[in-house]
C-alpha cells in the first residue's frame, strides 16, 4: 500500500483562565493525518518555540462536532452556539482541561483533504489487519 499523508497548518484560539479574565491567545497547531491510519487525526498544538503536544481523535469525531455537540470522555467537539463560524474543542487531562476554538472553514477543508486521500467509508480496506494482530498479540512486526 502506498503510504499518503497531509499536514496542513492552522491557527486556533486557545482559552486562557490563567487570569481573572478569560482570554482567548492564538495557538499554532498542525493539523496531520496518514492514510495508514486512517481513522485518525493527529492535531499537534505548539504549547512553546519549539515544543508541541499532539492529540488523536477520529476523524468521525471532528466531522460530527462540526454539526452537533460530540465526544464522551476526553474529547469533547460542539459548534458554537452563538458564533457559526466556530467550533469548540476540549481535551480533558487528569491535570486539567485545555479549551481550543477553531474556524469551522478552516477543519471543514482540512477534512475535505482527508477525504480526497482517504474517502469516508473506505478505511478499513486501508487497513493492514494482519500487522494489527501481531501489534495487538505483542509478535514482533
Amino acid at each position: 500500500m502506498s503510504l499518503h499523508s497531509l499536514t496542513l497548518p492552522l491557527w486556533a484560539e486557545w482559552e486562557d483562565a490563567s487570569s481573572e479574565v478569560l482570554e482567548l491567545r492564538p495557538i499554532r497547531v498542525k493539523f496531520r493525518y496518514r492514510s495508514d491510519d486512517p481513522f485518525a487525526i493527529l492535531l499537534d498544538f505548539a504549547v512553546g518555540s519549539e515544543l508541541w503536544v499532539r492529540w488523536t481523535i477520529a476523524r468521525e469525531l471532528l466531522a460530527d462536532g462540526l454539526v452537533q455537540d460530540s465526544g464522551e470522555g476526553d474529547v469533547h467537539i460542539a459548534p458554537d452556539s452563538d458564533l457559526s463560524s466556530r467550533v469548540w474543542l476540549a481535551f480533558s487531562t487528569p491535570t486539567g482541561v485545555a479549551v481550543f476554538a477553531f474556524q469551522r472553514s478552516d477543519l471543514e477543508t482540512a477534512l475535505a483533504e482527508t477525504e480526497v486521500l482517504v474517502p469516508i467509508g473506505s478505511e478499513s480496506a486501508l487497513i493492514d489487519w494482519d500487522r494489527e494482530l501481531k501489534h495487538l498479540r505483542g509478535d514482533a512486526a
